[in-house]
């Protein structure tokens, strides 16, 4: 079952963000060549929306955030840009307490990859209490066989598989697919 919704009863919340999960530079040759376009259309959109954008960068463990530059052509609309040394934004501490903060209630994700950074961000911001809605038109990942079971585990876990173009949204629970 796909039900189209307007974005406001998508989201019936206090506070929702955007956050945008490891789009840089030295990953995007791994996935589809249209995926940054999508993503800076769904920024643009949100923040046509005055929806608060929150960028996340991987540095590896060594922290080397010279070589983990986020992507030269992705449409920056916020200061919001933290940086995190393992796969879960919610590693960094800065990040999730200003979420707290703020008394954010919906996290809308995006970015790379599905198996790992996205995937580990969703299953810690559910396990913190937020709402969350993974974008699967902003969101890739590697090896596309593993990520219909992390999928599957996402669903299972409570958390909304959402396929949003542009400003028309629809979602639906992935797991009725599966």
């Amino acid at each position: 079952m796909i039900l189209s919704h307007s974005p406001a009863s998508v989201y019936n919340s206090l506070m929702k963000i955007l956050l945008v999960i490891d789009v840089q530079e030295k990953y995007l040759s791994y996935y589809d060549a249209d995926l940054l376009n999508r993503i800076n259309d769904r920024i643009h959109a949100a923040q046509t929306s005055n929806t608060p954008i929150y960028y996340i960068r991987n540095i590896g463990i060594q922290g080397d955030s010279d070589s983990y530059a986020l992507a030269k052509n992705l449409l920056i609309a916020s200061e919001h840009i933290y940086e995190k040394k393992f796969p879960s934004a919610f590693t960094n501490v800065s990040f999730a307490k200003e979420l707290e903060e703020l008394k954010v209630t919906d996290i809308e994700v995006i970015g790379v990859d599905g198996n790992s950074c996205v995937k580990k961000t969703c299953i810690d911001a559910s396990d913190a209490g937020y709402n969350v809605f993974l974008n699967l038109e902003c969101t890739a990942a590697r090896n596309e066989k593993i990520f219909e079971k992390t999928l599957k585990e996402l669903s299972d876990q409570g958390i909304t598989l959402l396929h949003i173009v542009l400003n028309c949204y629809s979602y639906f629970h992935h797991h009725a697919f599966l």
